[in-house]
């Protein structure tokens, strides 16, 4: 051990807002080590606990205060110390993770913080607080702190995302932002009388001089996009990546027709009863008129 007044490995600093607490907490290990300080020499962890408290930067101090309320720092157990409290009031749900995961997440760092009584409220604050910005996140900020669990918290975001989910009709990251999707288009018959007068009011065969189309051409048509897109392409949501018994959105419910099985993108009473929506492999939006 090094001899008195002197320790190997200088002095070490830990300052919260600069410094990750991983690092620091590794590179004090080592310095007990190299300085023969365990738990042999050190069995009730004062020595331990003093080398570390006399390492914070005063602002990190003040919060190690806080984060031991209502036992005071100077007597807490060296290892439930503030360190791993820090690390708990100071997790951030992550980008891309999922609500359940980042709750399974807060209950493991909680498991090593020597909460108590107050084990259910920290973990509660700690799911909220530390949430992305988001609709379920302003929606718990509503509920009443005297009554919010930390299960129905995680319960009351999961089923904001899901109803968000389910009238959008579209995919959401974590932070509840939308992501990009195929934009699905419906000529109305107003726009193709438009179309057709624009053209000339001709009532020609041909399908691109703006009459009506050649007979039977669009059930081939229909029957050729049936034949290249009908197996990749999901009738419930329209997504080309799953099938549907796939669909996670299986269960939702239509706006439109108020019938479960489809999002209101793929529901059959938004076309007209003599037009068809077709998609090409491309993405490329088409009108197949009967």
């Amino acid at each position: 051990m090094a001899s008195s007044g002197s320790m190997f490995g200088g002095s070490l600093s830990f300052d919260h807002r600069t410094q990750e607490w991983s690092i620091f907490q590794s590179r004090f290990v080592q310095y007990c080590a190299a300085n023969d300080i365990d738990d042999n020499t050190d069995k009730a962890g004062i020595k331990r606990r003093a080398l570390l408290l006399t390492a914070l930067a005063e602002d990190t101090y003040r919060i190690a205060i806080d984060l031991t309320f209502p036992t005071s720092v100077e007597v807490i157990n060296y290892k439930a110390s503030f360190g791993e409290r820090l690390k708990f009031n100071s997790a951030q749900q992550r980008p891309g993770e999922e609500l359940a995961e980042w709750a399974a997440r807060v209950r493991n760092l909680a498991k090593h913080c020597g909460y108590k009584t107050e084990l259910e409220t920290m973990l509660r604050d700690r799911f909220v607080l530390g949430m992305v910005p988001s609709k379920e996140k302003e929606k718990l900020f509503a509920e009443s702190v005297e009554t919010l669990t930390f299960n129905q918290a995680l319960e009351i975001a999961q089923g904001v995302q899901c109803a968000r989910q389910a009238l959008q009709g579209v995919d959401m990251d974590a932070s509840g932002g939308v992501l990009a999707q195929p934009v699905f288009a419906l000529r109305t018959e107003r726009s193709e009388r438009g179309g057709r007068s624009g053209d000339g009011g001709g009532s020609g065969g041909g399908t691109g001089g703006g009459g009506a189309p050649r007979p039977g051409s669009a059930p081939a048509a229909t029957a050729r996009f049936s034949s290249r897109n009908g197996a990749n392409r999901c009738d419930v949501c329209g997504y080309k990546n799953h099938s549907k018994d796939k669909c996670r959105y299986a269960e939702f419910t239509c706006r439109k027709c108020n019938q479960k099985g489809h999002l209101l993108r793929m529901c059959k009473s938004n076309v007209k009863s003599n037009y068809f929506l077709a998609v090409d492999d491309d993405d490329t939006v088409k009108d197949l008129t009967e």
